[in-house]
């Protein structure tokens, strides 16, 4: 089994409730919208595979947590298990992308719910906005 890492992205927004950034993929890989995701290195625990994605795909640094949301699935060529954390940053707080996006943008809650396909980001992103008012 592959360790994974989703990282939903943070940030408060103008009338102190959160923004969360959507990561627009090129259509060669899948298109649509998007959390930070991706492959843990052999021997990298989720929580480290999380920060690493995040500087990678974005630039961004900040306080990580888990998310308790955990959720498996069949690959091409192996099982994955993906695990959830937030990342919260600064309300100024810009992404630099990599190469592995086209576009970026910062979402209300609901438009970041509406631009979803698939039910584990919806779970993890409900998960990390649970959090938002505890922090």
């Amino acid at each position: 089994m592959r360790h994974k890492a989703l990282v939903w992205i943070l940030r408060p927004g103008p009338d102190g409730g959160p923004e969360v950034l959507l990561l627009e993929r090129p259509s060669k890989r899948g298109g649509g919208e998007h959390p930070v995701t991706g492959k843990a290195d052999p021997g990298e625990t989720p929580l480290a595979c999380a920060g690493r994605e995040a500087l990678e795909e974005t630039g961004l640094r900040g306080e990580l947590r888990a998310l308790d949301v955990v959720h498996r699935y069949r690959g091409a060529k192996s099982i994955f298990e993906e695990h959830a954390f937030a990342m919260t940053v600064g309300s100024r707080a810009e992404p630099r992308l990599s190469s592995e996006h086209v576009a970026f943008r910062w979402a209300t809650p609901e438009q970041a719910r509406a631009a979803l396909g698939w039910k584990a980001h919806r779970d993890a992103l409900d998960a990390a906005l649970s959090l938002w008012g505890k922090r």
